[in-house]
C-alpha cells in the first residue's frame, strides 16, 4: 500500500519556504508543516501564507502552534484566513508548547486547556458561537472546516488526540516498540471517538538524512535530533527501556532550551537516541528503513531534513527514496 510523506520546514528564510513548499508539492509530498519559533525564526503565519501562495494543491499548516501564546479566537481567525487564502488546503496543527514557550519562562498548556482550545477553535472556524468567558458569547466571521491536528507524545495527550483530533503528529520515534507504545495510547482515545470525525490521520515524525555516505548522513543529524528528543522525553520516559534512561536523563539535564540548535548538544546524542528518532543513510538504506517502519503499521511519515545540506538531502530523498516507498 505504501507510505505517504509530509515535509517539516523551519521558517528561517521566506524565499526558502516558498521554494521548498513548491518542491514538496512537485515531488509527491502530501503535506507541508511549518514550525512556530518566533524568537529564532520568521513568523509562522506569514511563512504559511508564503508557502500557500507558492503552491496550488498540497495541504499545508502550522507544525505546530500552541494555546499558550495565542488566544483561541486569534488562532481561529488566523486559521480561517489561511484556509481561505489556500482555497481550503489548510491543516491546523496545535501542541502544548515547546521552545517558543519555554524560552519565555512560560509553562506548556495543560491537557484540559488543549481539549478546550481544540473544541473552541474548531467551533469558531465553523462559524459557531462559543462562551468565551462566563456570560460572554462570541463568534468570528468564518464558516469553514479546517482539520485539527495535535502534536502528541505523552500518554494522556495521545489518548485525548485519538478521541477528538482529526489527525496527530507523533514525535516519539520510529522504533517498533515505540510505535506499539504510541498506538496503545492512541487507541485508548480512538475507542471513545465520535464517528463524525472519521478515520484519524496518524503521522510519525522522523529526522531524515540521505547522503551517498551513510556515516555522513547519520552524523549530520545529531544536532537536529537533540531538540526533538528533548521535547519528547520531557513529556514522558514511559516508552524508554530502563538501560537507556541514564543517557536520557543526561540529555534532559544538559539541554539548553534557549539555544536549541547549538552543536554543543551533539555529545548528548547517543546511538539509541539517534536511531530512535531518525531515518538516515544512503538512498538504499533509507528505503530499507522506511519499509521496516511501514511494517510496524506506520502509514504516514513527516520528514525533517538536517540543517546541514538540507536541500541536497531533500532532493535525494525526493528522487531516490520517496518514489520507491509510496
Amino acid at each position: 500500500m505504501g507510505v505517504s510523506f509530509s515535509l517539516h520546514l523551519v521558517p528561517d528564510n521566506l524565499d526558502q519556504i516558498a521554494k521548498r513548499s513548491k518542491f514538496a508539492e512537485d515531488s509527491g509530498f502530501d503535506q507541508v508543516w511549518i514550525a512556530e519559533s518566533h524568537l529564532t525564526c520568521r513568523d509562522h503565519n506569514v511563512a504559511l501564507a508564503v508557502g500557500i501562495q507558492a503552491t496550488s494543491s498540497i495541504k499545508i499548516g502550522p507544525g505546530v502552534t500552541n494555546p499558550v501564546l495565542h488566544d483561541d479566537t486569534v488562532a481561529a481567525s488566523a486559521a480561517a484566513t489561511l484556509d481561505e487564502l489556500s482555497g481550503g488546503r489548510l491543516l491546523f496543527g496545535i501542541g502544548s508548547g515547546d521552545t517558543p514557550v519555554y524560552t519565555l519562562g512560560k509553562k506548556m498548556a495543560r491537557l484540559a486547556t488543549m481539549r478546550s482550545s481544540i473544541g473552541r477553535i474548531r467551533s469558531l472556524v465553523r462559524g459557531e458561537s462559543i462562551e468565551y468567558t462566563a456570560g460572554v458569547n462570541v463568534n468570528i466571521w468564518s464558516k469553514r472546516d479546517v482539520p485539527i491536528y495535535t502534536s502528541a507524545e505523552g500518554p494522556k495527550m495521545l489518548a485525548m488526540s485519538g478521541e477528538i483530533a482529526d489527525g496527530v503528529i507523533v514525535g516519539s520515534g520510529v522504533y517498533k516498540e515505540t510505535v506499539d507504545w504510541v498506538m496503545t495510547h492512541l487507541n485508548n482515545g480512538i475507542a471513545n471517538r465520535d464517528s463524525s470525525l472519521g478515520e484519524m490521520d496518524i503521522i510519525f515524525g522522523a529526522v531524515v538524512s540521505v547522503d551517498r555516505d551513510g556515516t555522513n548522513a547519520r552524523e549530520k543529524v545529531r544536532s537536529r535530533v537533540a531538540n526533538r528528543a528533548h521535547h519528547n522525553f520531557r513529556m514522558t520516559l514511559d516508552s524508554v527501556p530502563d538501560p537507556y534512561k541514564p543517557e536520557i536523563k543526561n540529555l534532559l539535564d544538559n539541554f539548553d532550551v534557549s539555544n536549541w540548535r547549538d552543536p554543543k548538544h551533539v555529545p548528548l546524542i547517543t546511538d539509541y537516541i539517534l536511531d530512535r528518532f531518525t531515518i538516515t543513510g544512503t538512498p538504499v538504506q533509507c528505503v530499507e528503513r522506511i519499509k521496516e517502519v511501514e511494517s510496524f503499521g506506520v502509514k504516514s511519515i513527516m520528514i525533517d531534513p538536517p540543517s546541514q545540506d538540507f536541500d541536497e538531502s531533500l532532493e535525494m530523498f525526493a528522487k531516490e527514496v520517496l518514489p520507491k516507498c509510496v
